[in-house]
């Protein structure tokens, strides 16, 4: 597709009156959207369990409870009788989250209800086993009751003779009917958190609110445009890369060179005392030294190095690559060109980035940060000691 057909489609895209519908439906106000939320699995248990406890800030009492209760007692599975429910008592109805690792577990006076919650993920590693050897050892004289809470109610891989298939769309109805019968006695807030919370599961979850209906609508009446937008767009790297950039400037440092999954940065101070190549060396701006961070989301890590380039030949690099050997700590480079004295892998949580604000990314990347900031520092001083020769060496390979 060519710029011109390009505008040409974006065009008509403008002039479809459905488009028109779904942008003012998007700028409807969303608690969950505006957090970024809406699909992160354990913000899902977390407003389940506020839901779930009778003794919350929501003032529906039992009711919410109640009605989860109901739904699991239907199951054949459990020595749990639908009629039982209304004769309990919930006034000590203790729910906990991640306890031993469980997303949400119900305990009543005989009786505990353990709810694995699968929002986009996978079971894994037997974790259903473990957390049903968990329980039973824990609560012993307890009736136990197990749940597999997914979008679509599916069975369990493992363990499904155990675990009762819940499916989202249960707990939207129930919503719903919870905010048609006990709206007059809902405050504002909670009665907008509850819609909010129903409109995320519709349209992130279930695919089945009005905006989704419309959204595929327009997608094929305009498929050429979006599947070209589709294949161009940022991917999770790119969009991270940005996240980490910020923090990087945050500090007062400068973004180098990038590429797609390294992020180069320096410091003021030694970016006025580094030599740009005048030909090509590898690197976007031919800076002759920067700080590096590779990314390899695949092992949910990334390595932090210092990287001297090649030069052009009228910088002397090995002298360069002498006084970076007087800091303590610093390694004989093992490769001819690209000289690398310090390098470290460190873990991060790739994998998890999906169920993450982008604040949890930033404070995870901002520990890296702080722990490579002394050996960043230890370069500038070492800069700052060679300023003279250094500028000097910058000087005579520009000339």
């Amino acid at each position: 597709m060519d710029s011109k057909e390009l505008k040409s489609q974006y065009d008509k895209l403008l002039k479809d009156l459905d488009f028109d519908k779904l942008e003012l439906g998007l700028k409807n106000p969303n608690i969950f959207e505006i957090l970024r939320i809406s699909k992160k699995e354990i913000r899902h248990s977390n407003f389940l369990s506020w839901l779930l406890d009778p003794n919350e800030s929501h003032k529906l009492g039992d009711v919410f409870l109640k009605r989860f209760l109901r739904e699991v007692a239907s199951s054949e599975r459990f020595n749990l009788d639908q009629a039982d429910i209304e004769g309990m008592d919930f006034s000590n109805a203790e729910i906990r989250r991640e306890w031993r690792h469980i997303d949400i577990l119900i305990v009543l006076s005989d009786t505990v209800v353990c709810v694995e919650n699968k929002v986009l993920s996978k079971e894994h590693s037997d974790q259903l086993k473990r957390y049903k050897e968990v329980v039973e050892k824990e609560f012993p004289k307890h009736n136990k009751v197990f749940v597999f809470l997914t979008p679509e109610g599916e069975e369990a891989e493992n363990e499904s003779d155990s675990y009762e298939p819940i499916s989202y769309s249960f707990i939207v109805d129930t919503l719903e009917r919870i905010v048609s019968v006990y709206d007059e006695s809902l405050s504002a807030q909670v009665r907008n958190y509850v819609k909010d919370y129903i409109t995320v599961i519709k349209r992130e979850l279930m695919d089945t609110d009005e905006l989704s209906e419309l959204s595929r609508k327009i997608y094929n009446n305009h498929k050429g445009l979006f599947d070209f937008v589709y294949d161009h767009k940022p991917d999770l790297v790119d969009n991270l890369r940005y996240i980490l950039e910020q923090e990087i400037k945050n500090r007062g440092w400068i973004i180098g060179s990038r590429a797609k999954n390294y992020l180069r940065f320096t410091t003021p101070k030694i970016s006025e005392l580094t030599y740009i190549n005048k030909s090509p060396n590898g690197w976007v701006k031919r800076e002759s030294f920067l700080f590096e961070f590779v990314l390899y989301p695949d092992r949910d890590s990334m390595s932090r190095k210092t990287v001297i380039s090649p030069s052009d030949g009228d910088y002397d690099t090995s002298r360069l690559s002498e006084i970076f050997s007087e800091i303590d700590g610093s390694k004989t480079p093992r490769g001819k060109k690209w000289l690398c004295h310090f390098g470290k892998n460190e873990k991060f949580p790739f994998s998890r980035t999906d169920e993450m604000t982008d604040e949890e990314i930033a404070k995870s990347f901002n520990k890296i940060l702080d722990s490579f900031s002394p050996l960043i520092q230890k370069f500038e001083d070492k800069y700052v000691e060679h300023e003279l020769e250094l500028q000097e060496m910058k000087l005579n390979a520009s000339a």
